[in-house]
């Protein structure tokens, strides 16, 4: 694996040390403030959650550098098809000029649907949904007959 870039690398070792570094606490304060509207709507009762009508597990974060999302996704849904369920996966289709929700298929074009989808939808052990609307996209799969998205 190739050695990350030096900014890279001073990013992600002040972002993740036990106090972030003092050139990037001014960014942790302006996030701070960007999002503090959106959560004040949610605590308010003006912006609502969506349920999904099925159990849900959330894996996603905010954060610099790879964490490892998608093998941890698709591990857990092959466990999860060991079990006995059926599990589906629900993204944005990040990078995807397709907005509406769908099914991804494995032989789709990167261009619609996003790279990180038609990697998993390559290889998951179970249908996988893309779509802006992400609740949407998460009863397409509980159409399809999946337990836990």
């Amino acid at each position: 694996m190739p050695e990350r870039p030096r900014l890279q690398r001073w990013l992600e070792e002040g972002w993740y040390a036990r106090r972030p570094r003092l050139a990037l606490r001014p960014l942790a304060a302006l996030y701070g403030l960007v999002v503090a509207p959106r959560r004040w709507s949610y605590r308010s009762g003006l912006r609502r959650t969506t349920h999904a009508g099925e159990p849900t597990v959330v894996i996603g974060n905010l954060t610099v550098g790879v964490t490892g999302k998608t093998p941890l996704v698709l591990w857990l849904a092959a466990r999860l098809r060991e079990q006995g369920r059926q599990p589906g996966i629900v993204l944005r289709g990040y990078g995807g000029r397709q907005s509406e929700p769908r099914l991804v298929q494995a032989s789709d074009s990167v261009l619609d649907v996003g790279d990180e989808a038609l990697l998993l939808a390559q290889r998951a052990v179970c249908p996988v949904a893309a779509g802006t609307r992400r609740a949407q996209a998460a009863r397409l799969l509980a159409r399809a007959g999946c337990d836990l998205v």
